[in-house]
C-alpha cells in the first residue's frame, strides 16, 4: 500500500523541507487572504509537520489522511501539542462524511495531494467536501503540480543516497491522460546488516487550471487566487506548481 512503509522514513528522506516551507508561504497567504477563526484541516495530512507547525502558531489542528501509517507518524509527532488535536483516517473525496459542517475557518491541501485524484469526478468530490466543512467565509489553500512539471521537468530517473535510507524514483508521463507514474523503490537499512526493500507506486493527474477553477466555482468556492507556487504571480507556461486559494461565501451555509 502507499505510504504504508515510506511512512518511517519519509520525513528523513528530506519531504519534510516541503512542510516548512509551505508553512512559511501559508503565513504570507492569510495575510492577503484573511481568516477569522482559528480553525484549520489539513486534508492529506501525511506525518502532520504542517499541523505541527500551525499548532505551534495558535491554530486548533485537525488532518485527514489515507494511510495509517502516516497519520502513527502524524500522532506522534503532534503527542507534545498542548491544544486539541484531531487526526482522522479517511478519503478526501469524502470529507463531509469524516467531519461535521461548517467547523473549519481554514483547509489546506498541500504537496500536489490533489494530483492523485486522477478524475473530474473525484477531485470535484474533494472540493464540495472542502466548502462543506468550511464555515461560511473560510478560506481554502491547496497546489497542485502543473502538466509542464509533470511532463517535463520531473526527471525520469532520480537517486536519493543518505545513511540508513536509499531510493530511487522512475517516472513516466502518458499524453493523452495527462497522467504521471512514478515507481519508487527504497531501501531501509545499512552496509552492515543489509537493506529492506519496499516499492510503491504513485499516479498523479495534471489538469488545465480552467479545469480546477470551474470544479472549485461549481462546488460553491469563490477564487481569490491563483498563484505560480511559492509566490504571488500569476502562473505562467512553465509554471511548475499552481497555489490556489479559494474562499466560501458568507451566504453560503451548506
Amino acid at each position: 500500500m502507499t505510504y504504508e512503509r515510506y511512512a518511517t522514513v519519509y520525513d528523513g528522506s528530506g519531504q519534510i523541507r516541503f512542510a516548512v516551507l509551505t508553512a512559511m508561504y501559508l503565513n504570507e497567504i492569510v495575510q492577503r487572504h484573511p481568516v477569522t477563526g482559528r480553525r484549520v484541516l489539513d486534508i492529506a495530512c501525511g506525518t502532520g509537520t504542517l499541523l505541527a507547525i500551525l499548532a505551534e502558531q495558535g491554530w486548533t489542528v485537525a488532518g485527514i489522511d489515507a494511510s495509517a501509517a502516516m497519520l502513527e507518524q502524524a500522532a506522534t509527532k503532534l503527542a507534545t501539542v498542548t491544544s486539541e488535536v484531531e487526526l482522522r483516517r479517511g478519503d478526501i473525496r469524502h470529507i463531509a462524511d469524516i467531519m461535521p459542517a461548517q467547523t473549519f475557518d481554514l483547509v489546506t491541501c498541500t504537496y500536489d495531494s490533489l494530483n492523485y485524484l486522477l478524475s473530474p469526478t473525484d477531485l470535484a468530490a474533494c472540493f464540495w467536501g472542502v466548502a462543506h466543512v468550511l464555515v461560511p467565509g473560510g478560506l481554502f489553500v491547496g497546489d497542485m503540480n502543473t502538466r509542464h512539471f509533470l511532463a517535463v521537468d520531473w526527471e525520469t530517473c532520480l537517486l536519493h543516497e543518505q545513511p540508513g535510507y536509499v531510493q530511487i524514483e522512475r517516472s513516466h508521463f502518458e499524453p493523452a491522460s495527462a497522467i504521471s507514474t512514478m515507481w519508487l523503490t527504497g531501501f531501509i537499512g545499512n552496509d552492515d546488516d543489509g537493506y529492506e526493500r519496499f516499492d510503491e507506486i504513485h499516479i498523479e493527474r495534471a489538469y488545465p487550471p480552467e479545469q480546477v477553477a470551474a470544479l472549485m466555482t461549481n462546488a460553491g468556492l469563490v477564487i481569490e487566487g491563483c498563484y505560480d507556487g511559492f509566490t504571488f504571480q500569476s502562473p505562467c507556461a512553465t509554471t511548475q506548481r499552481i497555489h490556489w486559494v479559494a474562499r466560501k461565501p458568507l451566504c453560503q451555509n451548506y
